[in-house]
């Protein structure tokens, strides 16, 4: 299930969901201020059209494929959730695709928020119903980052071994949540701090997720810097649950712009970190799909660059 949110308002990055989890992204929109108090973030969506939802497999098992004949044993995934585009924002949503993962082969392992127990979980989603989560949309983004041998056998470590995974796993979620505070995550931050888990030598000095942050700090991980427009997100957040201010400087408040893990930054920061890490892009739209391998992203319209793939799905 995927999160509803009013057509075009969204909570911030990371799953919430009844039963498995479901798609986050940032809460805006053509939306009157007074209608916050009503919203129920947990709500079921409206489902897809059955072209839609075929499609969506079609992508999804194009994925599947991509990741197979990569070689690789896992990469790190990144989806388009609900639309952002007001932000200029189209990834909202990331985990780790493992090829040898125990629930199915290149199941995604990432942050969800369980609505019905309050409590945020790790939770393997299937690739397909990762991809599917896309707010009703007919088109779908999917960005793939294949990394060198050593730190993908690292990442793999770390994200296979449950006592660590959950170790980073903070028991109080917010879909907004700094990057630079412990007090809350969501979804995406959970990954930055798996990252730093698993290629930094973190002292056991500090909390798990204290030494992540300090590592990423050290690193120079720049989180997402997003203009919440008008401060209206920001009042929101007073009365929205899984929304909250009180983790974030005051000068970010200030400034109407709040600092968050999101999947732009996470590949930005690994690619600067392992230059010789590779990016795949793919696009369902217009009934084809396209593939692109570089670090140049696609524009508004997924239009086919020099050297792309192009597979018509009619």
């Amino acid at each position: 299930m995927r999160l509803p949110l009013p057509r075009r308002l969204a909570g911030w990055l990371g799953r919430t969901s009844r039963r498995l989890a479901l798609p986050a992204g940032l809460l805006l929109g053509a939306w009157v201020p007074a209608q916050a108090s009503s919203l129920n973030l947990c709500a079921d969506p409206a489902p897809h059209s059955t072209q839609q939802e075929s499609q969506l497999l079609l992508f999804s098992h194009a994925i599947r494929e991509t990741l197979e004949a990569s070689g690789h044993q896992a990469a790190i995934i990144s989806r388009a959730g609900t639309s952002l585009d007001w932000f200029s924002i189209r990834y909202t949503h990331a985990g780790v695709s493992l090829r040898d993962s125990a629930n199915t082969p290149w199941s995604v392992r990432q942050l969800y928020y369980a609505c019905d127990e309050n409590k945020p979980h790790l939770y393997d989603q299937g690739l397909a119903g990762f991809i599917q989560d896309n707010d009703g949309r007919d088109n779908a983004y999917a960005s793939i980052v294949l990394l060198p041998p050593e730190a993908e056998q690292a990442l793999i470590a770390r994200a296979t071994s449950n006592p660590a995974a959950l170790a980073l796993l903070s028991s109080h979620y917010s879909a907004n949540a700094y990057a630079y505070s412990t007090q809350f995550q969501n979804c995406n931050q959970w990954l930055a701090e798996l990252l730093a888990s698993a290629w930094g030598d973190l002292p056991d000095t500090l909390p798990p997720r204290e030494a992540a942050q300090q590592w990423l700090r050290d690193q120079h991980y720049e989180p997402d810097n997003v203009d919440v427009k008008l401060r209206v997100l920001i009042w929101a957040a007073n009365v929205i649950p899984l929304l909250h201010n009180s983790d974030h400087p005051a000068a970010n408040l200030a400034e109407d712009r709040y600092a968050v893990a999101l999947p732009t930054s996470i590949e930005t920061f690994v690619h600067a970190l392992w230059p010789e890490a590779r990016r795949i892009e793919m696009c369902l739209a217009h009934g084809r799909i396209v593939t692109h391998e570089g670090w140049e992203r696609f524009g508004k319209d997924c239009t086919p660059q020099a050297g792309d793939t192009v597979t018509d799905l009619n």
